[in-house]
Parts: C-alpha cells; structure tokens; sequence
C-alpha cells in the first residue's frame, strides 16, 4: 500500500477537512432523499444512496488517519508495544483505505449510472468489475484510483455542461460547477506522492464541491415546497370558489 498523507504532515488540518467532507456529503444525501420524497422521482432516491456511500467512504478514511496519528504517537513517546500490536493497526489502516476507495467508487459509479441513464446490467457488470480491478491496482499504485474518479466525473461533467446548456438555470449551473471542482481536486490527488501540499488542496477542493452540491439540494426542496404551498393555495381557491357558487 503507497504512502498516505495525513496528520503528521499537515498538523491534522487534512483530518478535519475530511470529517467536515464526510458531514457535508452526509447532509447531501440526506437532501435529496427530502428532495425525492417530495418529488417522487427515483433519481432522487438514487443519487441520495450514491451521497451515502461516498460519506461512509470517509468515515473509512477518517480511521485510517487515526491509526496513522496512533502509530506517530507510539514513536514519539518511544512505548514498547509488541509487532502484533503493530501489525494489527497497519492491518485496520490498510483495510480501512480498501474500503475508502470502494464505497468512494461506488458512491460515484451510483451517480454515473443515474446521470448517464445506464440500465443495461452488462456494462453495469463492466463498470463495477473494472472498478474491482481498479481498487485492486491502487493498493500499489495509488494515483490510479483518483485517475478512475477523474475519467467517470469528467463524463459526469459532460452530461452536466449538456444539461446546462439546455436549461441555463443557476440550479444546473451550481451542479455542475460542484463536479468540475472535484474533478479537479482528484487531479491534485494524483499529483499528492510528488508534490505532498497537493494533497491538502485537493482535500480543500473536494470539501467546496461538495459544499456548491449541498447548496443545490437546499435549493430545489425549498422550491419544491413553495411550490407544493402554492399548489395548495390554488387548490382551496378552486375549492372555495365552487362552494361559493
């Protein structure tokens, strides 16, 4: 397994942007499931569980910091533990990091398949293999799982731009603005094991994507409700209407 930055680098900063990540991306999904259950549209529900699984992705990768903060303080208090001990903390770092990038993949095939449309259970099979395949050649080279995320979020970006261009609302806008800055945050990602401080911008990036995102849910079930109000309004209108005549 590469490497991994974290608070002994940067004095924790990185951690705390990731535990703010995981409670934004959390709050998302929880939005658009409020979004879903006022619209009835399955997309919705979908890209709900696609926000899900990318929040529990750093919940996992949340413990692997602190089995690396765990391990920086045995050896600065310089304690005599057992190389079981040891190797049981690389063991839950390790398993731990898996897990990030599966739920991550997940998390963002989900949206993939949502936004392109895809239902054929054939090239769903594909996608999740490579993915397998993917997570599997990340554990000895690491920028290949954020060199995935950028191919499946720069498709993701191009449905966006389309959906944009047809609609020109700030609603599809705020969307697509939300994806193009974590594209880019996994491009700084892969660029972490050569430039260390690329790492911590790409942290800062993915959090202010998920941040336009979480905005854009807001929005549209505040609009939804407004207009389920006003269709409410309209309705006793009509209703009172009649009774007058």
């Amino acid at each position: 397994m590469p490497p991994l930055l974290s608070i002994g680098d940067f004095y924790g900063i990185d951690s705390i942007i990731e535990i703010m990540t995981f409670l934004v991306s959390f709050i998302v999904a929880y939005y658009s499931n409020k979004v879903y259950k006022i619209m009835k549209d399955p997309k919705y529900r979908l890209f709900s569980f696609g926000f899900l699984m990318i929040a529990i992705s750093f919940l996992f990768k949340i413990i692997v910091n602190l089995t690396i903060l765990h391990r920086i303080q045995i050896q600065e208090t310089n304690f005599i533990i057992t190389l079981a001990h040891l190797r049981n903390i690389d063991l839950i770092s390790f398993f731990s990091n898996v897990l990030y990038k599966m739920f991550s993949l997940i998390g963002f095939l989900f949206l993939f398949f949502v936004e392109t449309r895809t239902k054929s259970k054939e090239k769903m099979f594909l996608f999740l293999y490579l993915g397998i395949l993917t997570i599997f050649l990340s554990i000895y080279f690491d920028f290949i799982f954020h060199l995935t995320l950028v191919i499946i979020l720069f498709i993701l970006i191009t449905h966006f731009y389309e959906n944009y261009n047809e609609f020109k609302s700030s609603n599809t806008f705020t969307v697509l603005a939300g994806f193009a800055i974590i594209l880019i945050s996994q491009i700084f990602f892969i660029f972490e094991a050569t430039h260390p401080l690329s790492y911590l911008i790409g942290e800062l990036l993915m959090l202010v994507g998920f941040c336009f995102l979480l905005v854009n849910q807001i929005k549209i079930k505040n609009e939804q409700k407004k207009n389920q109000a006003r269709s409410s309004e309209r309705h006793l209108g009509n209703i009172k209407k009649r009774q007058g005549r």
